[in-house]
């Protein structure tokens, strides 16, 4: 059942999810690789070549990890409110001279927020709205989208070089059932493993990599996009461990790669008043 932007699942829980059937898509094409890659791949190449002796007991779970946590930080980059400016926020009177007025839906804003016309919400230090995860990348989903990035770009790797291992080099596997994964049925299988992995694999290391640099400049994509060409200033880059515990919310190296906590700011900006009545 819908509730404006909100879904309440049979269990009676409700989650954020943006009602876009674009983004439904392209979440859909997403979710079906993942879920292709976590049974084919496994199945196919890992299993028959560990049980075969071939691969450590490392190779399994190590896979079996990357693919939860990518899964993980999906499903937290849809439904995690990205930063959505409320509509009754007052700023003080320090902040009154930063703040915006959004020329769309007419709310007073924190400075570096931006108005979707997707979500049609002014959302904190918007980077942009991502159709992949159907939702909009802004201040309190930013490490989610970062980890689901890495994680994601992990796998990818991994199950592209495992095909292309398992069609190339591995002989037949002592421990693979003919009758159920005959070989003429396997290599389609894992070349459009290796075709889909082709495709991704460019685009999530384009990704991290943009990503990555606009994060140590401590700029946005709309940023970019609004000035490409640094008219207004090069911005000093910020060392790698301010930038990420800024996004991230902790200071805590290990923390940034684990996804199943609450995000803290703990910029000079925390001590704002728009920070204490989210």
């Amino acid at each position: 059942m819908w509730e404006g932007s909100r879904l309440r699942l049979p269990c009676g829980v409700r989650v954020r999810f943006l009602y876009d059937p674009q983004g439904w898509c392209a979440l859909g094409i997403i979710s079906f690789i993942w879920a292709y890659n976590t049974v084919f791949i496994p199945s196919l190449v890992i299993m028959p070549m560990y049980h075969d002796n071939r691969l450590p007991l490392a190779t399994p779970v190590f896979y079996f990890l990357m693919s939860s946590l990518t899964v993980v930080c999906l499903y937290l980059s849809v439904t995690t409110n990205p930063g959505t400016v409320p509509l009754d926020i007052q700023p003080s009177a320090v902040e009154a001279a930063d703040w915006t007025v959004c020329k769309v839906c007419q709310i007073r804003r924190p400075p570096r927020s931006h108005h979707c016309r997707r979500c049609q919400q002014c959302v904190r230090k918007m980077d942009h709205h991502c159709p992949w995860i159907n939702n909009c990348v802004g201040e309190e989903n930013h490490w989610l989208f970062m980890q689901l990035l890495y994680y994601t770009l992990i796998l990818v790797s991994l199950s592209i070089a495992l095909a292309a291992l398992h069609l190339y080099y591995s002989p037949p596997c002592s421990y693979c059932n003919p009758g159920i994964f005959p070989f003429s049925y396997t290599r389609p299988l894992l070349w459009f493993t290796c075709g889909q992995g082709v495709f991704f694999f460019p685009a999530a290391i384009g990704l991290v990599f943009g990503q990555t640099f606009n994060i140590i400049l401590d700029r946005t994509t709309l940023e970019n996009l609004a000035d490409p060409y640094f008219r207004s200033g090069v911005p000093s880059p910020r060392a790698i461990h301010e930038a990420f515990s800024d996004i991230c919310g902790t200071k805590n190296v290990f923390c940034w790669l684990w996804p199943l906590r609450r995000r803290r700011a703990i910029t000079a900006q925390a001590g704002y008043s728009y920070y204490r009545h989210m």
